[in-house]
């Protein structure tokens, strides 16, 4: 599979690598597993002098060390016949014969068991040694352990890393590029994927890695999941004990809770059954250690105590609504009652994706000046109001992209249905913007609607819309 996108990334690494032929540099490179980082990384370095070093968790320090001891060997920055005493004696070599090389450590987290005097010892090097020509290059996939080593202030390398690269999901421009290459075409089934693995590259490089090249959507989730033996079975549950490991019950069922929409911090603590004040604390780990969650709220409010929860990771958001969510089921081997269920809330589940899809493709056309004015801010909103019988009812709204400065405001509905009514869909979209407090009297209002497909289509100066035909057109091949 051709290398997709990372050009901001390698752009920098670069950078940074003709930083290190006048003096030390490094560069602390974390994400989730499966993002790319390795992949990012071997892009890279072709072509350059390196020392790879990959960290294997749970292995003793003697064998760390032979192993790394190997790598210098194979490269020939030591003779044969060398051996270390010890890490520090390892360490020390490393700032004393790599000069000119980009040193790179994957998975770097580990070295904290393995040997728990690594980053103090790399630290004292780096502060004796900041004329040595070297690029130091540390990668790592638990990113709240990542964090710890390198951003608390009480830890060694704090100060010492020079950059930072948070490798984050690849595009849906990108995944269709990906998904091109393995015999797709529609524009219908890009979206499915995308609903179902997000922007994580591995999970659809296991397409073409177990021959399931345009093969649909269902296919591809039988044979990752609901099997013996799945490949992508224990996925979450590896990525999640790593991350949390004896603390993962309470985690496991906050995120459990998100997936199945209870989004809201008194929904959580009802469904995990954790009171509201000792549940925040696990909600900020989640959010700011881990990245697996981010807080929500109505997009025209800069500051609101009506925050919704939301999962960042599509194939963790399907796992727990399907596969933890009836993992007694699962563990029996009952994959076809589960796969009735997917099947019948499938078309469901792919439009919320959906909404993130719309989201990326007005991104688009707004760098490209293609949108009625430019865009600041964009995101969901949802308030409350009462009807005419006086109850008490919330009402939602899609997307709303905004300008603060000239008072101009889209308002967008993501129809994830064939022969969409526009109109019907305009005018109720159209009442609930009577609802948005925000600039009413001096806002410029704008509509968008996006479906699979519309009964009719239709111009208006004010009004816009997209079919999947239009998302093709728009995004190419």
């Amino acid at each position: 599979m051709k290398f997709i996108n990372r050009f901001e990334e390698l752009k920098d690494l670069e950078e940074y690598y003709e930083l290190s032929k006048r003096r030390l540099f490094s560069v602390a490179i974390y994400g989730q597993r499966r993002i790319g980082k390795t992949e990012l990384i071997k892009k890279f370095y072709s072509n350059k002098k390196h020392i790879y070093f990959f960290v294997y968790e749970g292995k003793t320090r003697k064998n760390t060390l032979n192993d790394f001891t190997e790598e210098l060997k194979r490269k020939g920055v030591i003779e044969k016949e060398v051996y270390f005493k010890g890490f520090d004696e390892f360490i020390d070599l490393l700032f004393s014969k790599c000069e000119q090389h980009i040193v790179i450590f994957d998975e770097v987290q580990y070295m904290k068991k393995i040997y728990p005097a690594f980053f103090s010892k790399m630290q004292r090097n780096f502060d004796e040694n900041k004329d040595k020509k070297i690029l130091f290059v540390f990668l790592g996939s638990i990113v709240g352990l990542m964090k710890k080593v390198f951003e608390d202030k009480k830890a060694p390398l704090y100060g010492r890393i020079k950059a930072k690269i948070n490798l984050r999901q690849l595009t849906y421009a990108d995944v269709r590029k990906m998904l091109a290459q393995f015999d797709y075409t529609e524009e219908k089934q890009f979206v499915e994927f995308f609903a179902l693995f997000g922007g994580v590259p591995k999970y659809y490089t296991a397409i073409e890695d177990f021959e399931l090249k345009g093969k649909n959507p269902h296919t591809v989730i039988e044979r990752f999941l609901l099997r013996e033996n799945a490949p992508l079975g224990g996925e979450v549950l590896s990525v999640l004990r790593q991350e949390f490991g004896s603390a993962k019950g309470y985690y496991y069922s906050i995120l459990e809770a998100i997936a199945t929409g209870h989004t809201k911090l008194s929904e959580i603590s009802s469904y995990v059954g954790i009171d509201q004040t000792s549940l925040t604390s696990f909600l900020r780990d989640l959010n700011e250690d881990y990245g697996l969650i981010s807080r929500k709220t109505p997009i025209t409010k800069k500051k609101s105590k009506k925050g919704v929860y939301v999962l960042n990771n599509n194939f963790f958001k399907f796992w727990f609504r399907y596969i933890h969510r009836n993992m007694g089921e699962y563990e029996i081997g009952n994959y076809g009652m589960i796969s009735k269920k997917i099947e019948s809330e499938f078309n469901s589940f792919v439009g919320e994706a959906f909404e993130e899809v719309c989201k990326q493709l007005l991104q688009k056309l707004d760098k490209e000046s293609r949108l009625p004015f430019l865009l600041e801010r964009m995101g969901r909103w949802w308030g409350a109001y009462r009807d005419e019988h006086g109850e008490r009812k919330t009402a939602e709204i899609d997307i709303i992209a905004l300008n603060e400065k000239e008072k101009k405001i889209l308002f967008g509905e993501c129809k994830w249905s064939e022969q969409v009514n526009a109109s019907e869909v305009l005018k109720e979209l159209r009442k609930k913007t009577e609802l948005v407090e925000w600039n009413k009297e001096k806002r410029k209002e704008y509509y968008v609607v996006f479906a699979k497909s519309f009964k009719k289509k239709f111009k208006e100066n004010d009004v816009l819309l997209f079919d999947l035909g239009d998302l093709k057109k728009t995004l190419g091949k």
